[in-house]
């Protein structure tokens, strides 16, 4: 098995913590830096692209609507919003991996080796940080519902599908996620990048699983409801975003 493991970074936030763990070899993975270079296009380190590359590479001719609740301030461009197109993009110059990792730039982990291979034990085609369905969705059973515990609610899924998200008409089973963390298989890279050339699209964290789902991959959550993990022991090694533990409370 060979696997891609990905931070996820722009010029202008690129951390010399990236360089060290570049250089930290784990067995089996080959390590990149994703680098959007728009603000600063002179930048050279990494797996560099600009937006207008996403666009070109991925026929990608539409904007972020100023209308989706999660562009209330009208400012998220593709990158940010489509998250997906900056994974497929490196997917199309590597597309022969088994899995693919990706990891915003403000996630940490205890000990990566230790999660990456406890966590690639398990099969599933699509793993996010947290993954969760609308109430009475039946697939999946392994993936919790939205519940009263969490910040958003019966809410999450009254804002996805959202303006300018663009779904086939018969779905009729919703599911979101949190991005920070995510893992694809070769295959769901595949369906993707599917989709996106028949010109379906929509905000990340709810496009990809709900149409993942819809194709008949399997789909797995990092945390689980209740704050543990199947997958791995988040009680001895720590996966941090923003520096905090980020609980099943705060979807």
């Amino acid at each position: 098995m060979s696997n891609a493991v990905s931070i996820c970074s722009t010029a202008d936030a690129y951390h010399p913590f990236l360089d060290m763990w570049l250089n930290d070899k784990i067995d089996n993975y080959d390590k990149f830096v994703i680098i959007d270079i728009t603000k600063n296009k002179s930048f050279d380190k990494g797996f560099v692209f600009t937006e207008n590359d996403l666009r070109k590479r991925l026929k990608f001719n539409h904007d972020v609507s100023k209308k989706h609740y999660w562009n209330s301030y009208g400012n998220r461009n593709i990158t940010w919003f489509f998250a997906h197109l900056r994974m497929l993009n490196l997917y199309l110059d590597y597309p022969d991996y088994d899995y693919y990792w990706f990891f915003d730039d403000d996630v940490k982990i205890d000990d990566w080796s230790d999660f990456l291979n406890n966590v690639d034990k398990d099969t599933s085609d699509f793993i996010s940080y947290f993954v969760f369905k609308d109430k009475g969705v039946i697939s999946q059973p392994n993936i919790p519902e939205i519940d009263n515990r969490t910040t958003s609610q019966h809410m999450w899924f009254e804002r996805f599908p959202g303006d300018g998200d663009t779904l086939p008409k018969d779905i009729i089973e919703y599911f979101g996620s949190f991005f920070p963390t995510t893992r694809y298989s070769n295959k769901a890279m595949s369906k993707l990048l599917e989709l996106n050339n028949d010109n379906y699209f929509g905000y990340s964290e709810g496009f990809v699983p709900t149409m993942l789902n819809k194709l008949g991959m399997s789909l797995n959550t990092l945390i689980k409801s209740d704050n543990t993990s199947d997958l791995f022991d988040n009680k001895s090694n720590k996966v941090y975003h923003k520096n905090s533990i980020i609980d099943w409370e705060w979807v």
